[in-house]
């Protein structure tokens, strides 16, 4: 079994050596016996591990540093956001990205710079965010309903381009009719339709309006992001602008 143990230090908080004993009762009894190596009054002793040494100005006697004066020795680094309150390590939380902590006023302080560039971040991000939300919208499917029955009109660029070419050669030639419009059925599967004058203007006015909406609503963000603080821009949802 393994015996009382006895940690010898010198003055300068350097261990000297780890020695056994029976007890601590023998070991006081004869302390050169079990540690040849002490001294009175040049090395100290401990019966537990002191890992972080100094000697004490008042009692002589060597023991554990306080966690204020392993902060002052520099063995415990503070990190930011930490400050030393008596022999308590307090922690402040960061609240933001943009913020610098201070040590004089232990508080986190807004840093300008970053600020501006988390700010720049979000609107470049916004930006993108919001002709992605406009493609969207656009190309939102529309419905069309024909002898009774309804059919979807796949609303993407591709497909407006063919149809606008179609209707400006219907109004060309006088045509009361485009006889091959390509939608899909309540199956989901592609189908030529005919439709007529009115069909078509009905049809191209959801377009309009589509677009319509899509312009306004694309100035109004575009205006928002230029405008909002850094707040508002993380709460910031560019799809929001785009509601029929």
């Amino acid at each position: 079994m393994e015996g009382f143990r006895v940690y010898l230090y010198d003055k300068n908080g350097n261990i000297i050596g780890i020695f056994l004993a029976p007890s601590q009762k023998k070991f006081e009894a004869d302390k050169l016996k079990y540690c040849s190596e002490y001294r009175e009054g040049e090395n100290f002793i401990s019966y537990t591990e002191i890992k972080n040494p100094i000697l004490d100005k008042k009692t002589g006697e060597l023991r554990e540093m306080t966690i204020s004066e392993q902060v002052q020795a520099g063995i415990l680094i503070l990190s930011d956001g930490q400050y030393l309150e008596g022999e308590e390590i307090k922690t402040v939380t960061k609240p933001n990205e943009w913020s610098v902590w201070d040590e004089d006023s232990h508080a986190w302080k807004v840093d300008n710079d970053l600020l501006n560039k988390k700010l720049e971040e979000l609107r470049e991000k916004a930006l993108k965010d919001l002709a992605e939300a406009k493609s969207n919208f656009l190309n939102q499917p529309l419905e069309i309903e024909k002898n009774d029955k309804k059919y979807t009109f796949e609303n993407n660029e591709r497909n407006r381009n063919s149809l606008s070419l179609k209707m400006s050669l219907m109004w060309t030639l006088e045509q009361d009719k485009i006889e091959k419009v390509k939608v899909l059925n309540d199956k989901k599967m592609v189908e030529f339709i005919g439709l007529n004058r009115t069909e078509l203007k009905v049809l191209a006015k959801k377009m309009q309006d589509i677009l319509e909406i899509a312009d306004v609503a694309e100035q109004m963000a575009v205006v928002g992001i230029s405008r909002y603080n850094v707040e508002q821009m993380l709460e910031l949802n560019v799809s929001d602008f785009f509601q029929n």
